[in-house]
């Protein structure tokens, strides 16, 4: 029965000559190749999830709030500071 399911699997490959020969050191215990390679993946840490959009608006629209109550200054505020009486910068 068990080989049936077997069949049914996609064969995995590997590409790189390293992992293949790391692989085939890690399986000299009697485990299979895909009994170390589960318990490889099992011990790497997931993804962190993807916002949905609901939440990443609802971070865009915290950040604005926020820039709501900062002080703005007008072009003329910011030319009388960076420039003098002559349009020279200062």
């Amino acid at each position: 029965m068990a080989s049936t399911v077997r069949r049914q699997q996609p064969p995995i490959t590997i590409r790189s000559e390293r992992a293949r020969a790391r692989l085939a050191l890690l399986t000299r215990d009697g485990r299979s190749q895909v009994e170390v390679i589960e318990e490889a993946l099992e011990r790497m840490p997931l993804p962190a999830a993807a916002l949905d959009l609901d939440e990443k608006l609802a971070q865009l629209d915290a950040i604005i709030a926020q820039a709501r109550g900062l002080p703005r200054t007008t072009m003329t505020e910011f030319d009388m500071q960076d420039y003098d009486e002559a349009g020279m910068p200062r």
